[in-house]
């Protein structure tokens, strides 16, 4: 049996401007509000799944090891401290997926020890990342090159426990990695089976609960084309399935239900935070 716990690990400040990208503000400002510089409140949303033997970690948040004056960074956890908070320490954590190497998404994927070297977090478990991307982040765009940082995944490489993907699989029954581009290259979005209930974590293809009209796109995505392209066929299949949505960066919105009218996309059933 799949379970998930979200996990809660900070929240960042981004430019609005940047967040929505081709949408005016007067238009995105009615969705997603900003303070008086402009600057939206941007959450960082994990997932941990556990089954009979697996423990699995999606993305960790920014961790602690760089400082992101620019997108001042609060209110943030300690991932292995809520991982404790489940019932399980480090080690015991067989898989972690990354969805992408943007530094907001990978940077407790390692951490420091007491030489302050950069290390694997979690020793024994298996990173999972896709070929496309990891390539990507080795020979990067100039567009996207600040956006990764090599202290968050050299060490892992360097561990041997770095796992390639260069097609959609099936880690476990009722569990599937699925690649999507546009964004970046090779991303990762997960789609997860329990017993009560179909998810998809889609990462930055859609980012926020704002993000699932189509033309709601980000000026983070390297390829706008093709991010509205796959935004549509990962929505299609959400709709499809039924699945329910769990977003990571959207700080009041978790999660939703899509439905589609006449090529629209819209929420149902939404969870907001109070």
């Amino acid at each position: 049996m799949i379970k998930f716990h979200i996990i809660e690990s900070g929240y960042f400040m981004a430019d609005g401007g940047a967040m929505f990208g081709p949408i005016p503000k007067m238009y995105w400002e009615r969705k997603y509000p900003c303070n008086e510089k402009n600057l939206c409140v941007m959450a960082m949303r994990c997932l941990f799944v556990e089954t009979e033997n697996r423990r699995i970690l999606i993305d960790t948040g920014v961790g602690n090891k760089h400082e992101l004056k620019f997108y001042q960074p609060h209110n943030l956890k300690d991932i292995v401290e809520e991982i404790k908070g489940i019932g399980y320490e480090p080690h015991e954590i067989t898989d972690v997926v990354l969805t992408h190497l943007h530094f907001d998404h990978c940077g407790y994927a390692t951490c420091f020890d007491k030489d302050k070297k950069a290390i694997p977090t979690f020793t024994n478990a298996t990173y999972w990342l896709s070929k496309a991307q990891w390539e990507n982040y080795r020979s990067p765009l100039l567009y996207e090159k600040d956006a990764f940082y090599p202290e968050n995944i050299e060490p892992i490489y360097n561990a041997n426990q770095l796992k390639l993907i260069n097609e959609d699989v099936e880690l476990l029954k009722g569990f599937s990695l699925k690649l999507y581009d546009g964004h970046t290259s090779g991303q990762i979005a997960a789609f997860i089976d329990t017993k009560n209930e179909k998810i998809v974590y889609p990462g930055d293809v859609v980012p926020t609960s704002a993000h699932v009209s189509l033309g709601w796109l980000s000026a983070y995505d390297n390829n706008a084309a093709l991010a509205m392209e796959e935004k549509k066929r990962l929505l299609d299949k959400v709709v499809e399935e039924e699945r329910t949505a769990i977003f990571y960066h959207d700080a009041k919105t978790v999660s939703a239900k899509v439905v589609q009218k006449n090529g629209y996309y819209f929420l149902k059933n939404a969870h907001r935070k109070q």
